[in-house]
């Protein structure tokens, strides 16, 4: 059994166009990112069982009012404001996996302090692997944000590593 189908066909008819109404209000910006800043280093380096401060050779793009510091290892906050912080730091592999499978402890420091308060609040870095760490925090201006690392295993080393902020509001 077949159903026949029905087509309507309409013309297209062109209307004139109506009347522009009144201007509506702006409305709300968008959050932008309001400054930001990196740095890099890629040497070898091996830490000891104290934390250290990772070293960095290359300043990245730097935008707003965040500069280095003296001694190019921090990014120092010109503005107090809520920033994300990452680091990002790879762990040299060593020639014979070690069943304990060795690895390296890092934080973030604020003005040469971790940021959560004490070196027991550290993340690990897995020999043969890269780490990536995020956190916001509110800093004041004058802040000077870095990183230290530490490990247990001698013969364990990093290098590619990378720190980054931005404001993301006032």
């Amino acid at each position: 059994m077949s159903k026949d189908l029905l087509v309507l066909q309409f013309p297209i008819i062109n209307a004139p166009t109506g009347a522009t109404g009144p201007t509506g209000s702006t409305g709300a910006t968008g959050e932008v990112v309001l400054a930001y800043g990196s740095l890099r280093g890629s040497s070898t380096e091996v830490p000891g069982a104290t934390f250290t401060p990772v070293p960095f050779s290359i300043v990245g793009p730097l935008s707003g009012t965040i500069t280095v510091s003296v001694s190019g290892n921090e990014l120092v906050v010109g503005e107090s404001g809520i920033y994300q912080i990452t680091i990002s730091i790879n762990a040299e592999a060593t020639t014979d996996p070690d069943p304990d499978q060795p690895y390296l402890n890092a934080i973030i420091t604020v003005n040469g302090t971790p940021i959560f308060g004490d070196t027991t609040t550290f993340f690990k870095i897995s020999n043969r692997s890269s780490t990536t760490y995020v956190v916001q925090a509110t800093l004041s201006a004058g802040d000077e944000v870095g990183a230290s690392i530490s490990t247990d295993f001698p013969v364990l080393g990093y290098l590619n590593r990378s720190l980054t902020i931005v404001q993301l509001s006032d």
